[in-house]
Protein backbone atom coordinates (compact mmCIF):
# COMPACT_ATOMS: atom_id res chain seq x y z
CA UNK A 1 0.00 0.00 0.00
CA UNK A 2 1.47 3.37 -1.01
CA UNK A 3 2.01 5.67 1.76
CA UNK A 4 0.55 9.05 2.00
CA UNK A 5 2.69 11.78 0.11
CA UNK A 6 5.08 9.33 -1.15
CA UNK A 7 5.66 9.50 -4.90
CA UNK A 8 4.89 5.73 -6.84
CA UNK A 9 7.92 4.75 -8.46
CA UNK A 10 8.58 4.51 -11.92
CA UNK A 11 8.80 1.44 -13.85
CA UNK A 12 10.16 2.85 -16.69
CA UNK A 13 13.00 4.17 -14.69
CA UNK A 14 13.33 0.70 -12.46
CA UNK A 15 13.26 -1.56 -15.19
CA UNK A 16 16.58 -0.57 -16.76
CA UNK A 17 18.80 -1.17 -13.41
CA UNK A 18 16.52 -4.69 -13.46
CA UNK A 19 17.71 -5.44 -17.03
CA UNK A 20 21.32 -4.72 -16.19
CA UNK A 21 21.10 -6.87 -12.65
CA UNK A 22 19.84 -9.50 -15.23
CA UNK A 23 22.24 -9.22 -18.04
CA UNK A 24 25.55 -9.37 -15.82
CA UNK A 25 27.91 -9.85 -17.86
CA UNK A 26 26.95 -9.00 -21.49
CA UNK A 27 29.80 -6.55 -21.90
CA UNK A 28 32.79 -9.24 -21.00
CA UNK A 29 30.97 -11.73 -22.88
CA UNK A 30 33.19 -11.40 -25.88
CA UNK A 31 30.94 -10.07 -27.82
CA UNK A 32 31.17 -6.46 -26.45
CA UNK A 33 31.79 -3.02 -27.89
CA UNK A 34 35.03 -1.35 -28.45
CA UNK A 35 34.64 0.07 -24.59
CA UNK A 36 37.38 1.02 -22.59
CA UNK A 37 40.82 1.97 -22.52
CA UNK A 38 41.96 -0.49 -24.64
CA UNK A 39 39.11 0.35 -27.07
CA UNK A 40 39.63 3.75 -27.32
CA UNK A 41 42.97 3.44 -28.16
CA UNK A 42 42.69 1.38 -31.22
CA UNK A 43 39.90 3.73 -32.17
CA UNK A 44 42.15 6.43 -31.99
CA UNK A 45 45.30 4.06 -33.84
CA UNK A 46 42.67 3.42 -36.63
CA UNK A 47 41.66 7.36 -37.17
CA UNK A 48 45.28 7.81 -37.17
CA UNK A 49 45.84 5.52 -40.14
CA UNK A 50 43.16 6.10 -42.20
CA UNK A 51 44.19 10.45 -41.99
CA UNK A 52 47.72 9.32 -42.36
CA UNK A 53 47.36 6.95 -45.32
CA UNK A 54 46.82 9.52 -48.05
CA UNK A 55 49.64 12.26 -46.73
CA UNK A 56 52.43 9.01 -46.83
CA UNK A 57 50.95 7.39 -50.28
CA UNK A 58 51.16 9.22 -53.34
CA UNK A 59 50.08 6.35 -55.11
CA UNK A 60 46.63 6.96 -56.35
CA UNK A 61 45.29 4.02 -56.95
CA UNK A 62 45.74 2.68 -53.62
CA UNK A 63 43.98 5.79 -51.91
CA UNK A 64 40.78 5.24 -54.41
CA UNK A 65 40.96 1.37 -53.71
CA UNK A 66 40.97 2.23 -49.62
CA UNK A 67 37.83 4.40 -50.35
CA UNK A 68 36.28 1.53 -51.73
CA UNK A 69 36.65 -0.58 -48.51
CA UNK A 70 35.73 2.12 -46.40
CA UNK A 71 32.57 1.85 -47.82
CA UNK A 72 32.67 -1.93 -47.84
CA UNK A 73 33.46 -1.22 -43.79
CA UNK A 74 29.79 0.71 -43.82
CA UNK A 75 28.37 -1.97 -44.53
CA UNK A 76 30.11 -4.87 -42.64
CA UNK A 77 29.02 -2.28 -39.25
CA UNK A 78 25.48 -2.31 -40.47
CA UNK A 79 25.95 -5.72 -40.42
CA UNK A 80 27.62 -6.32 -37.10
CA UNK A 81 24.54 -4.18 -35.46
CA UNK A 82 22.06 -6.73 -36.24
CA UNK A 83 24.46 -10.03 -36.12
CA UNK A 84 27.10 -9.11 -33.45
CA UNK A 85 24.75 -6.80 -31.53
CA UNK A 86 21.33 -8.56 -32.22
CA UNK A 87 21.94 -11.75 -32.35
CA UNK A 88 20.07 -11.71 -35.97
CA UNK A 89 21.57 -13.35 -38.38
CA UNK A 90 20.93 -12.25 -41.67
CA UNK A 91 21.66 -13.77 -45.15
CA UNK A 92 20.40 -10.87 -47.29
CA UNK A 93 21.69 -7.59 -46.59
CA UNK A 94 23.20 -6.92 -50.17
CA UNK A 95 19.79 -6.31 -50.72
CA UNK A 96 19.69 -2.89 -49.38
CA UNK A 97 23.67 -2.50 -50.12
CA UNK A 98 23.29 -3.04 -53.79
CA UNK A 99 19.35 -2.21 -53.97
CA UNK A 100 20.52 1.51 -52.55
CA UNK A 101 22.83 1.29 -56.06
CA UNK A 102 20.11 0.25 -58.41
CA UNK A 103 17.74 3.17 -56.64
CA UNK A 104 20.54 5.67 -57.42
CA UNK A 105 20.98 4.43 -60.87
CA UNK A 106 16.83 4.33 -62.22
CA UNK A 107 16.56 7.72 -60.57
CA UNK A 108 19.18 9.58 -62.36
CA UNK A 109 19.41 7.77 -65.45
CA UNK A 110 16.23 7.10 -66.59
CA UNK A 111 14.28 10.03 -68.52
CA UNK A 112 10.80 10.02 -67.49
CA UNK A 113 7.74 12.78 -66.22
CA UNK A 114 10.08 14.10 -63.14
CA UNK A 115 13.23 11.93 -63.95
CA UNK A 116 16.56 12.27 -63.78
CA UNK A 117 17.24 13.66 -60.84
CA UNK A 118 19.90 15.10 -58.99
CA UNK A 119 22.12 12.97 -57.39
CA UNK A 120 21.81 13.94 -54.16
CA UNK A 121 17.73 13.62 -54.01
CA UNK A 122 18.68 10.06 -55.49
CA UNK A 123 20.42 9.18 -52.05
CA UNK A 124 18.57 10.09 -49.99
CA UNK A 125 15.18 8.71 -51.93
CA UNK A 126 17.75 5.15 -52.07
CA UNK A 127 18.17 5.61 -47.89
CA UNK A 128 14.60 6.30 -47.72
CA UNK A 129 13.68 3.14 -49.87
CA UNK A 130 15.18 0.97 -47.93
CA UNK A 131 14.20 2.14 -44.49
CA UNK A 132 10.78 1.54 -45.32
CA UNK A 133 10.96 -1.80 -46.99
CA UNK A 134 13.02 -2.85 -43.96
CA UNK A 135 10.41 -1.49 -41.56
CA UNK A 136 7.84 -3.33 -43.29
CA UNK A 137 9.54 -6.49 -43.48
CA UNK A 138 10.77 -6.23 -39.63
CA UNK A 139 6.64 -5.98 -39.06
CA UNK A 140 6.30 -9.59 -40.84
CA UNK A 141 9.00 -10.94 -39.17
CA UNK A 142 9.18 -9.64 -35.85
CA UNK A 143 5.44 -8.96 -34.89
CA UNK A 144 3.05 -11.23 -33.47
CA UNK A 145 2.84 -14.83 -32.23
CA UNK A 146 4.68 -16.03 -35.36
CA UNK A 147 7.85 -14.03 -35.06
CA UNK A 148 10.65 -15.54 -36.16
CA UNK A 149 13.88 -16.11 -34.54
CA UNK A 150 17.15 -17.61 -35.12
CA UNK A 151 17.22 -19.56 -38.47
CA UNK A 152 13.89 -18.56 -39.76
CA UNK A 153 14.65 -15.27 -39.78
CA UNK A 154 18.09 -15.88 -41.67
CA UNK A 155 15.68 -17.78 -44.46
CA UNK A 156 13.82 -15.13 -44.92
CA UNK A 157 16.62 -12.69 -45.53
CA UNK A 158 18.07 -15.18 -48.19
CA UNK A 159 14.76 -15.70 -49.88
CA UNK A 160 14.50 -11.72 -50.25
CA UNK A 161 18.14 -11.45 -51.72
CA UNK A 162 17.67 -14.30 -54.06
CA UNK A 163 14.64 -12.45 -54.90
CA UNK A 164 16.06 -9.32 -55.55
CA UNK A 165 18.52 -10.96 -57.87
CA UNK A 166 16.22 -12.49 -60.24
CA UNK A 167 14.03 -9.57 -60.02
CA UNK A 168 17.01 -7.26 -61.20
CA UNK A 169 17.87 -9.94 -63.83
CA UNK A 170 14.37 -10.06 -65.07
CA UNK A 171 13.64 -6.18 -65.15
CA UNK A 172 14.49 -5.78 -68.47
CA UNK A 173 14.89 -1.89 -69.92
CA UNK A 174 14.14 -0.99 -66.22
CA UNK A 175 16.50 -2.60 -64.57
CA UNK A 176 19.17 -3.10 -67.60
CA UNK A 177 19.30 -7.07 -67.26
CA UNK A 178 22.34 -8.84 -66.53
CA UNK A 179 24.21 -5.86 -68.13
CA UNK A 180 22.78 -4.18 -65.38
CA UNK A 181 22.69 -0.11 -65.31
CA UNK A 182 25.25 2.38 -66.48
CA UNK A 183 25.82 4.90 -63.92
CA UNK A 184 25.50 8.56 -65.62
CA UNK A 185 25.90 10.56 -62.07
CA UNK A 186 29.10 11.33 -60.67
CA UNK A 187 30.21 12.50 -56.69
CA UNK A 188 30.92 15.97 -56.72
CA UNK A 189 29.50 19.59 -57.54
CA UNK A 190 29.69 19.39 -61.34
CA UNK A 191 31.89 22.15 -62.46
CA UNK A 192 33.33 23.15 -58.81
CA UNK A 193 34.91 19.89 -57.76
CA UNK A 194 35.01 16.47 -58.21
CA UNK A 195 34.55 13.41 -55.10
CA UNK A 196 34.18 10.50 -57.97
CA UNK A 197 37.79 9.18 -57.33
CA UNK A 198 41.16 9.62 -55.73
CA UNK A 199 41.61 11.69 -52.65
CA UNK A 200 38.23 13.39 -53.49
CA UNK A 201 36.37 9.97 -53.15
CA UNK A 202 38.59 8.35 -49.85
CA UNK A 203 37.21 11.74 -48.10
CA UNK A 204 33.33 11.31 -49.17
CA UNK A 205 33.85 7.29 -48.37
CA UNK A 206 35.92 7.67 -44.97
CA UNK A 207 33.50 10.70 -43.46
CA UNK A 208 30.81 7.91 -44.14
CA UNK A 209 32.32 5.29 -42.55
CA UNK A 210 33.41 7.73 -39.61
CA UNK A 211 29.62 8.67 -39.39
CA UNK A 212 28.64 5.50 -39.85
CA UNK A 213 30.56 4.31 -36.62
CA UNK A 214 29.40 7.03 -34.22
CA UNK A 215 25.76 7.01 -35.50
CA UNK A 216 25.75 3.33 -34.34
CA UNK A 217 27.85 3.33 -31.80
CA UNK A 218 25.69 6.46 -30.15
CA UNK A 219 22.48 3.88 -30.97
CA UNK A 220 24.58 1.20 -29.01
CA UNK A 221 25.25 3.11 -25.84
CA UNK A 222 21.48 4.12 -25.87
CA UNK A 223 18.81 2.28 -23.83
CA UNK A 224 17.23 0.79 -26.91
CA UNK A 225 20.87 -0.61 -27.53
CA UNK A 226 21.54 -1.85 -24.25
CA UNK A 227 17.99 -4.22 -24.82
CA UNK A 228 19.14 -5.15 -28.10
CA UNK A 229 22.30 -6.70 -26.57
CA UNK A 230 20.05 -8.32 -23.86
CA UNK A 231 17.83 -9.73 -26.78
CA UNK A 232 20.93 -11.13 -28.00
CA UNK A 233 21.62 -12.83 -25.16
CA UNK A 234 18.52 -14.05 -23.95
CA UNK A 235 15.15 -12.83 -25.57
CA UNK A 236 12.55 -14.79 -23.76
CA UNK A 237 14.35 -12.62 -19.94
CA UNK A 238 14.00 -9.71 -21.81
CA UNK A 239 10.12 -10.04 -22.89
CA UNK A 240 9.48 -11.37 -19.48
CA UNK A 241 10.86 -7.70 -17.80
CA UNK A 242 8.25 -5.92 -20.21
CA UNK A 243 10.33 -4.54 -23.02
CA UNK A 244 9.31 -3.75 -26.58
CA UNK A 245 11.03 -6.28 -28.03
CA UNK A 246 10.24 -6.26 -31.53
CA UNK A 247 10.08 -2.20 -31.59
CA UNK A 248 13.70 -2.62 -30.27
CA UNK A 249 14.73 -5.12 -33.53
CA UNK A 250 12.66 -3.08 -36.05
CA UNK A 251 14.91 0.30 -34.73
CA UNK A 252 17.93 -1.86 -35.04
CA UNK A 253 17.40 -3.65 -38.33
CA UNK A 254 15.61 -0.16 -40.29
CA UNK A 255 18.96 1.91 -39.40
CA UNK A 256 21.14 -1.27 -40.18
CA UNK A 257 19.53 -1.47 -43.63
CA UNK A 258 19.92 2.46 -44.12
CA UNK A 259 23.24 2.73 -43.59
CA UNK A 260 23.77 -0.35 -46.00
CA UNK A 261 21.52 1.48 -48.52
CA UNK A 262 23.70 4.63 -48.86
CA UNK A 263 27.19 3.38 -48.30
CA UNK A 264 25.37 0.99 -51.18
CA UNK A 265 24.57 3.80 -53.04
CA UNK A 266 27.70 5.79 -53.00
CA UNK A 267 29.67 2.63 -53.80
CA UNK A 268 27.90 2.18 -57.13
CA UNK A 269 28.09 5.55 -58.32
CA UNK A 270 31.63 5.43 -58.04
CA UNK A 271 32.21 1.71 -59.71
CA UNK A 272 29.90 3.54 -62.56
CA UNK A 273 27.31 0.33 -62.97
CA UNK A 274 25.28 -1.72 -60.62
CA UNK A 275 24.26 -5.30 -61.88
CA UNK A 276 22.44 -8.05 -60.77
CA UNK A 277 25.45 -9.60 -58.79
CA UNK A 278 24.92 -6.80 -55.94
CA UNK A 279 22.15 -7.94 -54.67
CA UNK A 280 22.68 -11.71 -54.69
CA UNK A 281 23.86 -14.31 -52.42
CA UNK A 282 27.44 -13.93 -53.00
CA UNK A 283 27.70 -10.30 -51.69
CA UNK A 284 25.30 -11.03 -48.77
CA UNK A 285 28.38 -13.86 -48.34
CA UNK A 286 31.14 -11.95 -48.66
CA UNK A 287 30.05 -9.22 -46.09
CA UNK A 288 29.51 -12.11 -43.43
CA UNK A 289 33.12 -12.95 -43.77
CA UNK A 290 34.55 -9.51 -43.28
CA UNK A 291 32.45 -9.50 -40.15
CA UNK A 292 34.05 -13.04 -38.69
CA UNK A 293 37.10 -12.19 -39.76
CA UNK A 294 37.16 -9.08 -37.96
CA UNK A 295 35.21 -10.16 -35.14
CA UNK A 296 31.34 -9.94 -34.48
CA UNK A 297 30.04 -7.40 -31.81
CA UNK A 298 32.76 -5.32 -31.92
CA UNK A 299 32.08 -2.31 -34.28
CA UNK A 300 36.19 -2.05 -35.20
CA UNK A 301 36.46 -5.60 -35.80
CA UNK A 302 33.99 -5.69 -39.04
CA UNK A 303 35.67 -2.54 -39.95
CA UNK A 304 39.43 -3.88 -39.93
CA UNK A 305 38.08 -7.39 -41.41
CA UNK A 306 36.61 -5.26 -44.53
CA UNK A 307 39.36 -3.77 -45.22
CA UNK A 308 42.12 -6.54 -45.20
CA UNK A 309 40.44 -9.04 -46.77
CA UNK A 310 39.49 -7.39 -50.09
CA UNK A 311 42.77 -6.19 -49.76
CA UNK A 312 44.20 -9.64 -49.10
CA UNK A 313 42.25 -11.11 -52.08
CA UNK A 314 43.10 -7.85 -54.84
CA UNK A 315 46.54 -8.39 -53.91
CA UNK A 316 47.19 -11.60 -54.08
CA UNK A 317 44.75 -12.24 -57.11
CA UNK A 318 47.00 -10.21 -59.15
CA UNK A 319 49.86 -12.00 -58.29
CA UNK A 320 48.71 -15.72 -57.77
CA UNK A 321 45.91 -16.37 -60.78
CA UNK A 322 45.48 -19.77 -60.07
CA UNK A 323 45.41 -20.47 -56.25
CA UNK A 324 44.63 -17.16 -54.19
CA UNK A 325 41.29 -18.48 -53.50
CA UNK A 326 42.75 -21.75 -51.90
CA UNK A 327 45.20 -19.55 -50.09
CA UNK A 328 42.37 -17.14 -48.85
CA UNK A 329 40.16 -19.62 -48.03
CA UNK A 330 43.08 -21.12 -45.77
CA UNK A 331 43.36 -17.92 -43.62
CA UNK A 332 39.66 -17.59 -43.35
CA UNK A 333 39.47 -21.58 -41.45
CA UNK A 334 42.39 -20.88 -39.66
CA UNK A 335 41.10 -17.78 -38.36
CA UNK A 336 37.71 -19.38 -37.45
CA UNK A 337 39.05 -22.28 -35.83
CA UNK A 338 42.48 -20.71 -34.12
CA UNK A 339 40.49 -17.01 -33.48
CA UNK A 340 36.87 -17.91 -33.53
CA UNK A 341 35.97 -14.24 -31.94
CA UNK A 342 37.99 -12.58 -34.81
CA UNK A 343 41.19 -10.94 -34.91
CA UNK A 344 39.72 -7.75 -32.51
CA UNK A 345 37.82 -9.83 -30.72
CA UNK A 346 41.41 -11.54 -29.51
CA UNK A 347 43.11 -7.79 -29.24
CA UNK A 348 40.05 -6.29 -27.15
CA UNK A 349 39.49 -9.26 -24.84
CA UNK A 350 40.88 -7.68 -21.22
CA UNK A 351 43.59 -9.97 -19.51
CA UNK A 352 42.09 -10.94 -15.78
CA UNK A 353 43.56 -8.61 -13.14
Amino acid sequence: MQVEGQQPPSFTRDRIPRVRRALFGVASSGLGGSTGRKGRRLEALLVVALVAVPLISGDSFLIDRLGRYFLFAAFAVSVDLIWGYGGLFTFGHAAFFGGGGYIVGLLTTHQAAFLPVPLWVALIAAVAAAAVFALALSYFVFSGRAALRGVEFSVVTLAVTVMAERLMNAGGAVTGGQNGILMTATLGIPGIISLQQGLGFYAVAGLVLVATYLVVQRFLGSRSGLILRGIRENEDRIDLLGYDVPGIKRRAFVLSAAIAALAGALFYVHEGIVSPGAVGVRASTLVLLWVVLGGRGTLIGPIVGAIVLPYLTATLSGSLLDTWLVIVGIILVGVIVVLPSGIFGLVSRERPA
